[in-house]
């Protein structure tokens, strides 16, 4: 077996491709990254083709002219990378690539006869379109729509690749919804890395929520701050790590002085982060499986997250089923799952873990075992070769 990986950019396909490459299964990844980034990961140089040119014309157009200008370019920048990486792709026997950089490749598996694994690390195209453009308009908040030529591009894509690797079951409802059928879809859960988030000690008694990810309409962080505020607990604080986006300020209206903007961290520096809070809270209203989720369950946190998260398969990792609660909240093991945009479960679900530190501890006992329970990125490598070996 020789897998090569397409990526333009990052995204979790570094992670893969160095499991892969430990495994001896790694042909190439093909990536707009140079390889010095490629070198974090310690994958070897050998196996990477570093295609550069449109990983710095997508910074210069954000540089110049912002997100408006980044997302007019996009279509242009995602063709050149995929025409290049096409060119790449002679003694492979099955390709792994990402969705909307990946159509002449497929072309090219299809012309000799090599199985093509798509991943869409969102839900599917029109159904992310659909809950960003309604989130966003009733917001009144602007939006830099993905391209339409890219909608279109990945809608084919969905047609030719043999099959579509999606990372959650919310991920793989919205293809079902799409008359995707459910052979043509390869259901496999990201992870994290376990050497890097590991359980601390907490340095305070505070009620600490913590939320990592971009200050975006996408990540739900209006109703994340307005479920703090609605929980109105004694002696805690938000934090929300991650980089301010142009609608941060709208999204942050009702926050109070207990909510803290942490700015973004470094990935080295959030374990310290995750040890010295009390819960994680991802509210996000569309996402494929935000990594952050796993991140900070390795560290021992308890995860209260929407539907619409990916979260769900984390927390359904322990394999015990779901008591239903109020409002529609699913209690597990290690958390809770809530529906999406519903801030009153969210804080129903806070007030209950600092009402209860006996509940609060269970939960944070019942991550750890998760994280034990096959969390990190070997099991979803091998979950991946499964898949290939089908294929």
């Amino acid at each position: 077996m020789k897998v090569t990986i397409i990526v333009g950019g990052r995204w979790h396909a570094f992670d893969l491709a160095y499991e892969l490459s430990k495994n001896n299964l790694l042909y190439r990844i093909i990536t707009n990254y140079p390889k010095f980034k490629t070198r974090e990961w310690n994958i070897p140089d050998e196996n990477v083709i570093s295609l550069p040119l449109t990983f710095l014309l997508t910074q210069a157009a954000y540089r110049i002219g912002g997100e408006s200008w980044g997302m007019k370019g996009q279509f242009l920048i995602h063709q050149l990378f995929a025409h290049a990486a096409a060119q790449h792709l002679v003694g492979s026997t099955i390709i792994h690539g990402w969705s909307s950089f990946s159509e002449p490749a497929i072309h090219w598996a299809q012309e000799h006869g090599i199985p093509f694994l798509l991943e869409r690390s969102s839900a599917h195209m029109t159904v992310q379109t659909q809950i960003l453009r309604e989130e966003h308009s009733k917001l009144g908040v602007k939006w830099n729509e993905t391209h339409p030529k890219i909608i279109k591009q990945e809608l084919r894509e969905y047609e030719l690749t043999t099959k579509v690797a999606v990372p959650s079951l919310f991920v793989k409802k919205s293809f079902l919804s799409q008359g995707v059928v459910e052979r043509r879809l390869v259901h496999n859960p990201l992870g994290t890395n376990l050497k890097m988030f590991y359980p601390g000690v907490k340095e305070d008694s505070k009620f600490r929520v913590i939320y990592a990810g971009s200050l975006s309409v996408r990540k739900g962080i209006h109703y994340l701050v307005k479920a703090f505020r609605q929980a109105n607990i004694q002696d805690s604080e938000l934090y929300l790590v991650g980089g301010f986006t142009p609608e941060t300020p709208i999204l942050l209206e009702e926050a109070d002085d207990r909510v803290h903007c942490i700015g973004h961290i470094p990935q080295s520096k959030l374990p310290y982060y995750y040890q010295n809070s009390s819960v994680f809270v991802m509210a996000s209203v569309e996402e494929g499986l935000a990594c952050v989720q796993a991140q900070a369950m390795a560290c021992g946190l308890p995860l209260i997250c929407s539907t619409n998260t990916g979260g769900e398969d984390l927390l359904r990792i322990s394999d015990v089923p779901p008591i239903n609660r109020k409002e529609g909240i699913q209690e597990f093991p290690a958390g809770f799952l809530v529906p999406a945009k519903n801030s009153e479960a969210i804080a129903t679900c806070l007030n209950w873990l600092a009402s209860c530190p006996i509940l609060l501890k269970a939960k944070q006992d019942a991550a750890l075992t998760i994280r034990d329970k096959g969390l990190g990125w070997e099991s979803y490598a091998s979950r991946a070769i499964a898949a290939y070996s089908q294929l």
